[in-house]
């Protein structure tokens, strides 16, 4: 069945089975990428910091401690 319908569209068989495992892997892309906003836009504003809070600061000691 997988054949014929491949010879009837001009295609090899295992052209239909890469192209269908690269829109797979798109499809799971895609759909992390989705995920990954919806999440973000959900935890928007539910952390309050500090009113004299110095994000550079925070990133600097972070990254220095995790380095070094």
């Amino acid at each position: 069945m997988a054949k014929s319908y491949a010879k009837k569209k001009g295609y090899t068989l295992s052209n239909l089975v890469e192209n269908y495992f690269l829109l797979l892997v798109k499809s799971e892309e895609t759909n992390k990428s989705a995920l990954t906003a919806s999440v973000a836009s959900a935890l928007l504003g539910s952390l309050r910091a500090p009113d004299k809070a110095d994000y550079k600061e925070e990133l600097t000691n972070s990254l220095t401690e995790k380095y070094l």
